[in-house]
């Protein structure tokens, strides 16, 4: 024993920061072994590093296991399995090693004693510092990350582009000859009448319109295929404003939709020329139906953003105004500022020669209130003090650096390709295309990621069972990291035939945020994973159960057998519980009931009386079979007793008090059978 106690000695086991804090302080070579809680240290390699401490380092080498789940500076160890041993001396790390390959960790040893002997200099790192060799490592795994995000990005672009196309297909196969043009906010409701005069010329027919407010989300799928879009800065001053969209239908004569959509918007914004009238004489231009207007707002500069500000020449003639003006109010102040300065010289020399005067007249007047003390507390500390509070109060945050921005919001557009057109269809006139195009797939729900250990199936299941609809997809991983699981099966029952389940293994579950009480349920498990929100949950989704991932839920028939048994037995249970206390009720019942019969009935013959006391005595040891059997004895017995057969029946009926049994009992033919099972 004293030999075993020794030898746990040679290595610290270190849990808290105190603890790490206070081996860094040791001298010589300090050897830390990092684990996480769920893996544990690497007994692989603990002989080889007590031997090469005997041997070799003695007291120059201290080595040490530490549990990064509960040590501040090794959290960026925890959760991994991979052994890891770092270096340090003089509080300092100078070393980091991953692996359990026993000589080049005996090598890594030597060398890192040598330079502790020698004192040789090295660079140095914090205990939760990243290493070159852990940066690197980073790096590549975070580039590996956002690889994947970007292809599973990338996935999901193409996808949404092919069902466009499919939809969009389908509605210029069925609507052939039929376009959308899209009003700014300039238009209003009233100008619908102005707006259908070109349209007539062109044989264009309005077959439906709407007022519908647009979102930035809407262009989206409108520009997936658009040649000439709105620009960004336009859509972004029409998000969440009102717009009249048209749905015409155009003669297949009058030319392609688009070249005809397109005369209509010129015909509306171009000038007309009107004919002589009785105030003008001469033709004359008039302005447009509709007209362009432009809206100036203010935005943030951003860092390193360099712009040319956009000036129009009307505002170039009134800044070029300003500036004389400027000029002109600049020259009259100087003129004043300087007539303003001699009038002052004059004044102070005034002053001068009245305060000589008025010293002159104080010095005399002095000598007579010779002791006379003047405390006149005038406030001027007072008011010092509190103009610089004021100052420090009115001191604010240096705002951002803005300039003005001006955009051209166009009364019109009209797309130059007839998919955008289809694109217009299928998002603000899908009912034009209910004969046809069916209806989209409902929106995936925003899900998160929550992974159990996987022992806790059972419990897990039962969760998931009840409520099928929120949890859609699981499996069994080798660990909780997203993107660097690997799939072990996914399937309950085929993860209860693995022969050997690693302690690692993890439950991960697919659960849909919804308003429901799953998430709820499932938290009493305590989950050793669970998304940070549904953006992240989405992405851990895509790593954990790619498109193709199918969960078997197929039960074979051997696990159906041995569910229904394990079923049975638990309804059996059930079953048997809430009549447990009825039958301890009973007999207690059935004991009150003899007591009670036995001391009111009248006292016959000695024969007849020891019958109910052999029948009673031996009855009531008796553990009855079934409630039924318990219920009827006192009820048979009791006619035995006596002729007095009215005052037994109140006896009868408390005893047939279970609801098991039915008080409707012949007492005659009962009572000689019963009597016979007693002898």
């Amino acid at each position: 024993m004293a030999r075993r106690g020794g030898a746990q000695q040679l290595q610290t086991e270190i849990k808290t920061d105190e603890e790490l804090e206070k081996f860094l302080t040791r001298p010589g070579l300090l050897i830390l072994e990092v684990y996480s809680e769920w893996c544990g240290p690497c007994l692989g390699v603990l002989g080889t590093l007590r031997r090469i401490k005997l041997e070799i380092g003695g007291e120059n080498i201290q080595l040490a296991t530490c549990k990064a789940d509960t040590i501040t500076a090794l959290k960026r160890f925890c959760k991994k399995s991979e052994p890891t041993w770092l270096f340090a001396t003089g509080g300092k790390a100078v070393g980091i090693f991953y692996g359990s390959d026993a000589p080049r960790l005996v090598a890594v040893i030597i060398r890192e004693l040598e330079k502790t002997l020698q004192n040789a200099s090295r660079t140095t790192y914090q205990i939760d510092q990243l290493q070159p060799i852990e940066a690197e490592a980073l790096r590549i795994k975070t580039e590996a990350i956002q690889k994947a995000e970007r292809i599973e990005l990338e996935k999901e672009q193409k996808k949404r582009i092919d069902y466009l196309n499919r939809c969009t297909d389908v509605i210029m196969e069925n609507l052939p000859d039929v376009g959308v043009t899209v009003f700014g906010p300039q238009v209003s409701r009233d100008m619908f009448k102005k707006l259908s005069e070109p349209a007539e010329h062109l044989k264009m027919q309005c077959k439906d319109r709407k007022y519908l407010e647009v979102t930035a989300k809407d262009f989206e799928i409108i520009n997936y295929a658009c040649k000439n879009p709105l620009s960004v800065d336009v859509i972004d001053q029409l998000d969440g404003k009102e717009l009249l969209m048209c749905f015409w239908k155009i003669d297949e004569a009058s030319g392609p939709i688009t070249h005809v959509l397109a005369t209509y918007a010129h015909e509306l914004t171009k000038e007309r020329v009107a004919p002589p009238d009785e105030e003008i004489n001469v033709p004359h231009p008039i302005p447009p139906i509709i007209s362009p207007i432009k809206v100036k707002f203010e935005v943030e500069v951003e860092d390193g953003e360099v712009w040319v500000e956009e000036v129009s020449s009307e505002e170039e003639a009134r800044k070029a105004a300003e500036r004389k003006a400027a000029e002109k109010s600049k020259s009259a102040t100087r003129l004043q500022d300087e007539s303003r300065a001699k009038d002052q010289e004059g004044a102070e020399d005034d002053d001068e020669e009245e305060a000589s005067e008025e010293e002159e007249v104080v010095q005399t007047a002095q000598p007579a209130f010779p002791n006379m003390a003047l405390d006149i507390d005038l406030g001027l500390d007072d008011t010092v003090v509190s103009e610089e509070e004021m100052v420090e109060e009115e001191e604010e945050p240096p705002k951002p650096l803005t300039r003005i921005k001006r955009v051209k919001i166009p009364p019109i557009w009209v797309a130059n390709n007839r998919r955008t057109h289809a694109a217009l269809i299928y998002v603000f006139f899908r009912s034009q295309t209910s004969g046809f195009l069916p209806p989209d797939p409902p929106p995936e729900p925003p899900h998160v990621i929550m992974a159990f250990e996987a022992f806790k199936r059972d419990d897990v299941m039962e969760v998931v069972e009840a409520s099928k609809e929120d949890v859609p997809q699981y499996g069994f991983f080798t660990n909780d990291t997203p993107g660097e699981a690997k799939l072990i099966t996914n399937s309950v029952n085929k993860y209860d035939e693995l022969q050997e389940p690693a302690s690692s293994d993890r439950f991960v579950l697919k659960v849909n945020k919804v308003q429901s009480y799953t998430m709820l349920s499932l938290v009493q498990f305590e989950p050793t994973y669970c998304s940070n929100n549904v953006q992240s949950g989405r992405l851990d989704a895509l790593k954990f159960f790619p498109e193709d991932y199918k969960t078997d839920e197929e039960t074979p028939e051997n696990a159906q057998k041995r569910q229904k048994k394990k079923k049975k037995i638990q309804d059996a249970s059930q079953a048997d519980e809430p009549r447990k206390p009825s039958t301890d009720s009973g007999k207690s019942m059935e004991v009150a009931a003899g007591d009670e019969t036995m001391g009111d009935a009248p006292k016959g013959t000695e024969g007849e009386g020891q019958v109910p006391e052999a029948q009673a005595g031996e009855t009531q040891p008796t553990e009855p079979s079934t409630i039924a059997d318990s219920a009827a004895a006192p009820a048979e017995g009791a006619p035995a007793a006596g002729d007095g057969t009215e005052e037994q029946e109140p006896v009868k009926e408390e005893t047939t008090a279970e609801p098991m049994e039915s008080p409707a009992v012949e007492p005659a033919p009962a009572a000689p059978t019963d009597t016979a099972q007693v002898e």
